[in-house]
């Protein structure tokens, strides 16, 4: 199957499965990614207006998307699900360490993955470790999508909220800080910036592996 192909069929799964349990191993990852962004960007987002730093955070986390879409072009795509969640398992064993409070479902979900994971590399199951890359690099666009314009547009109504279940396992919301922004509701660019950073990932889903 092309990687256009592929690639459509991931971003509908991810986007019927985003608030389900089901994709909880890829919150844990796009969670840590925003959070690191935050971190390591703190100084400059304490410094710039709010909407300025939420744009940073998009762009860097877009960008981060598209140079994930380039690795899979190469021989290295079979290991971007396992160096997702190694970094994620990481990252949760130092923040345990530091606040001393450990999280089961966190744990249990990142030791499945780590698991399975190996299981299917052991098989050497390249199709299936294709697949699952896609659905770690789209994962981004989920929560890109969910953060930019499903959570404002379930604030703006209490049907939508109700409907739009994909904001269950999801706390971030990027696009308040839009809010109000010549005059605009915050939905409306949240839309806007979507489909702007959208366009470059579209691109390089071209070309790339076939499975």
């Amino acid at each position: 199957m092309r990687s256009e192909e592929r690639a459509g069929i991931v971003a509908a799964v991810l986007l019927l499965l985003w608030g389900t349990v089901l994709t909880f191993p890829l919150h844990i990852f796009t969670n840590f990614l925003e959070g690191t962004v935050r971190g390591v960007l703190s100084g400059v987002l304490e410094a710039a207006p709010r909407a300025v730093g939420t744009g940073i955070i998009v762009v860097v986390l877009a960008a981060a998307e598209v140079l994930l879409l380039l690795l899979s072009k190469t021989n290295y795509a079979v290991y971007i699900p396992v160096t997702a969640v190694s970094i994620s398992a990481l990252a949760f064993v130092i923040t345990c360490a530091r606040t001393m409070i450990f999280d089961t479902r966190t744990g249990v979900t990142i030791g499945i993955s780590l698991a399975l994971l190996a299981l299917v590399h052991i098989l050497k199951l390249e199709k299936a470790l294709i697949w699952i890359s896609d659905l770690y690099i789209y994962s981004l666009s989920a929560f890109l999508f969910t953060a930019l314009v499903a959570k404002p547009l379930a604030s703006s109504s209490e049907v939508l909220g109700k409907l739009l279940y994909i904001n269950r396992y999801q706390e971030t919301d990027l696009s308040q800080p839009f809010a109000g922004f010549l005059t605009l509701p915050a939905a409306v660019w949240g839309i806007f910036f979507f489909i702007l950073f959208s366009l470059p990932v579209v691109y390089y889903s071209f070309s790339r592996k076939k499975a």
